[in-house]
């Protein structure tokens, strides 16, 4: 059984070779519920778009520093160790709704042209997006973020956006944080909506503008530090 499972586990070599063949036919590459080992496409240039949608990945996830000409895709994808896409740069929608990370999950300084959407994603740790910039919107509607507990000690469940710019908006409806929410800084041209959150610490809110309507309605928290 255990022989069976580990012929079914893909590879990084099987991830380049998919890749180069959906740059060569000009597709999205496609890796829709598949088993990965773990992936490290880190400083690259990929020049299609990239489906992980349902895949399980039994280590971590690096793209850091990389440029996707196109979309990338997480949805109910399941990530056993840390998903870190710093200084990410794509021409594309990032969607990641109902994902599974077990071990935080990072978007700093990311630039994303479309819409950026975390619907129902499950984090174990932090999930940080602080410095993003997207000319469309933020959906962390439903999100749960949990604390994380590893040999060497606890990774709050905080979630970061600090000095966050968003085009459209940003919504935090029914969200729960098992720490605090931090949104110093912060620049949005749409609304923010925070309604039925559950923030178990602190939510921060200094020095952010926000053009359309904060909306709090129902939101819980240990304390607020609001300068709009």
């Amino acid at each position: 059984m255990l022989e069976e499972i580990y012929k079914k586990i893909i590879f990084q070599k099987e991830i380049e070779r998919e890749l180069r063949a959906a740059e060569a036919e000009r597709r999205d590459a496609n890796f829709n519920n598949k088993t990965i080992q773990e992936i490290n496409l880190s400083e690259r240039e990929i020049k299609c778009g990239i489906d992980f949608r349902g895949s399980v990945f039994l280590g971590s996830v690096y793209m850091s520093k990389a440029k996707i000409n196109g979309s990338l895709i997480f949805d109910n994808a399941v990530v056993n160790n840390t998903l870190y896409l710093g200084e990410l740069e794509l021409t594309g929608i990032f969607s990641a709704q109902r994902i599974v990370v077990k071990n935080s999950l990072n978007m700093v300084k990311s630039l994303v042209n479309g819409d950026v959407n975390f619907e129902k994603a499950n984090v174990q740790g932090f999930l940080s997006l602080n410095n993003l910039k997207t000319k469309g919107s933020i959906n962390l509607k439903e999100i749960k973020t949990t604390n994380f507990e590893t040999s060497s000690g606890i990774i709050k469940g905080d979630l970061f956006l600090q000095r966050a710019h968003v085009e459209k908006f940003i919504d935090l409806s029914w969200s729960q944080v098992s720490g605090l929410a931090d949104l110093e800084g912060i620049n949005v041209w749409g609304y923010v909506n925070f309604s039925n959150s559950k923030i178990k610490e602190i939510l921060i809110l200094r020095e952010s503008y926000i053009e359309g309507d904060s909306i709090f309605d129902n939101m819980e928290c240990e304390k607020r530090i609001v300068s709009i």
